[in-house]
Parts: C-alpha cells; sequence; structure tokens
C-alpha cells in the first residue's frame, strides 16, 4: 500500500471516529443522564458539539474529551457542555456562549462534508465523474446533494480520484473556485478547508475497492 493511500485511509478512519465520539457522547448524555433539556437547548447542543467537531477537521484543533468530574452538580447544557481544561481555560459551553456564529459555521461545514461525502460515493457508484460538473443530475436524495448553504457541489475529475467541492458560506459558483484542480491534485488530505472556508471531499476508486 501506498503512503498516499495510508494517509487517506488514516484521514477517513480519524473523521470516523471523531464522528462517531461525539454521536456517543450525545446519545449518552441525552439517555443515560436523562437531561431535561428544551428544543432550542437540543439545537444549541447539537451545534455546539458539531461545531467542535467541524474545527477539530478543518482547523487541525484536537477536540477534548469532558471528564466526569466536571459535571457533577451541573445539569442542562451545563452538564452536556461542561468545562474541559484546554489552553485558554475556556469550556465547550463558554466558548458556544461567547462565539455561536463560529460553531454554526463549522457545524455547517461539517455537514457540508458529509453530504460530500455521499455525493462523492454516488459517482464512484454511478460513474459520471467526467460528465457530471455539478451534484445536481445524481441519483441521490435532493438534501444530500447540496451543501449546507443550499447549492449543489462542483464535481472536479483529479486523476482516479475525484473531488466534491463546495463553494463554502460564500457559495461561490464552480467557475469562481479559488483552487484550481491541479492544485487539489496536489493535496494528500481526503477532507479539508480551502480559501474562503471552501469544503473539498476527496473520493477515490481504491476506497471502494479491495486489493
Amino acid at each position: 500500500m501506498t503512503k498516499k493511500k495510508i494517509a487517506a485511509f488514516g484521514a477517513a478512519g480519524l473523521a470516523a471516529l471523531l464522528i462517531g465520539f461525539v454521536l456517543f457522547a450525545y446519545y449518552n448524555f441525552t439517555h443515560n443522564f436523562h437531561i431535561a433539556i428544551s428544543a432550542q437547548q437540543a439545537s444549541d447542543i447539537e451545534t455546539a458539539l458539531k461545531g467542535s467537531l467541524g474545527e477539530a477537521i478543518f482547523s487541525g484543533q484536537r477536540a477534548q474529551v469532558v471528564a466526569d468530574s466536571t459535571i457533577e452538580g451541573k445539569r442542562g447544557l451545563d452538564a452536556l457542555l461542561a468545562h474541559a481544561p484546554s489552553d485558554e481555560g475556556q469550556g465547550l459551553i463558554e466558548a458556544y456562549q461567547k462565539d455561536p456564529q463560529k460553531f454554526k459555521r463549522y457545524a455547517q461545514m461539517l455537514d457540508t462534508a458529509t453530504n460530500a461525502k455521499q455525493v462523492g460515493d454516488a459517482i464512484l457508484r454511478e460513474n459520471v465523474a467526467h460528465s457530471a460538473r455539478t451534484s445536481e443530475s445524481l441519483a441521490i436524495e435532493a438534501n444530500h446533494k447540496v451543501d449546507a448553504w443550499g447549492k449543489p457541489f462542483c464535481i472536479i475529475p483529479v486523476g482516479e480520484r475525484v473531488a466534491v467541492v463546495s463553494g463554502g458560506p460564500s457559495r461561490l459558483s464552480c467557475d469562481a473556485l479559488p483552487l484550481t484542480p491541479e492544485q487539489i491534485a496536489k493535496s494528500n488530505r481526503t477532507m479539508y478547508a480551502g480559501p474562503s472556508d471552501l469544503v473539498v471531499v476527496i473520493a477515490a476508486p481504491s476506497q471502494h475497492s479491495v486489493n
């Protein structure tokens, strides 16, 4: 197996592990601790957790685990998003309340990457990488073939791989992307953010075949 394949599998595995941790934490707290939360608090929880995970993936910052001792005596949202030690000494709930828009942006980027992965899988199944310019014509659910800002993904063939690219919160068109296919081809990462918060997900046939 080449170093590029190893890096691709490693990145995919890390993303899956982080997503699994967030889903487990959300289920564990809401079902095992029977926390009474409102619909708005549930929405805030989802945004904070997804935003934290999105920031970990797209900015390279490492997500932190909340120790059991930090939730003693706390209830509701404060218990779920209890203070976790960090270099800034700021807990997730405090960080979210201070800058909710940042968490919303990263949560949207994470949702976008999730959809982009499904688009990439569909492209590999349908073998349309060289005929489809956007995700509009793909045979998948309509809400899965657009990014978090409601725009179809750009499909860019990169050798044997295909890049699924979102224009980000600026809703950039496929003709206005600040990344070229050559620049995308040079990256060893399978999921990353580009200029203007573009979201790039790389799908490769080798990930869907048995060696």
